[in-house]
């Protein structure tokens, strides 16, 4: 029994750890897993985990604004783009992973991340994540046409190595294919 002038606390005491309890529930994103492919409708307000193994993750925050159930696909891409396709100097050095939808957020970021076992940069290159995007057909980029009659086009975004992997955190995913790699500094 708890003592009447200790009452309120106690009661204040247990509200706030099931409070707490309720947040601690609330910040976990669903985790849906796969072989090397995962399709789910996920929730913009709830966030989620993509998982396809092998060390490869693709993490959606709450709040996204996709609505209440976006069909999207994650996999290890079919065909690795050649550095030249991406740009001049670009080496690939992941295992490529095409997504399947363009999504864009403007608060939290959308993080890509693959295992690496040591940071893959040498003292002169940046390490990047090359984003495929569907662009107008040009004399570089002709022969990469796809099937909306637009051909791919490549944007870079920084990328960081942090605990054992390779990771970009963004704003857009492309909706094609998506690999880290190496560049030459900026200058």
């Amino acid at each position: 029994m708890v003592a009447p002038g200790r009452t309120w606390f106690w009661a204040v005491g247990a509200l706030a750890t099931v409070a707490g309890t309720a947040l601690a529930q609330q910040a976990e994103l669903p985790k849906f897993s796969g072989n090397g492919s995962v399709t789910q409708a996920i929730d913009g307000e709830q966030g989620a985990v993509l998982d396809i193994g092998s060390g490869i993750t693709m993490t959606f925050p709450k709040g996204l604004p996709v609505g209440r159930s976006r069909l999207v696909t994650l996999k290890k891409a079919a065909k690795k783009p050649t550095g030249a396709q991406v740009q001049k100097g670009f080496t690939p050095i992941s295992t490529p992973v095409e997504f399947s939808t363009p999504l864009n957020t403007a608060k939290d970021p959308i993080v890509l991340s693959i295992a690496q076992k040591a940071d893959p940069r040498k003292k002169s290159e940046r390490l990047v994540l090359a984003i495929e995007v569907s662009t107008l057909c040009n004399d570089q980029n002709k022969a990469s046409k796809g099937k909306n009659g637009l051909c791919s086009g490549w944007e870079l975004v920084d990328a960081e190595y942090e605990g054992a992997a390779l990771v970009a955190k963004l704003t857009s995913t492309g909706g094609g294919r998506l690999v880290f790699g190496l560049v030459a500094p900026d200058k």
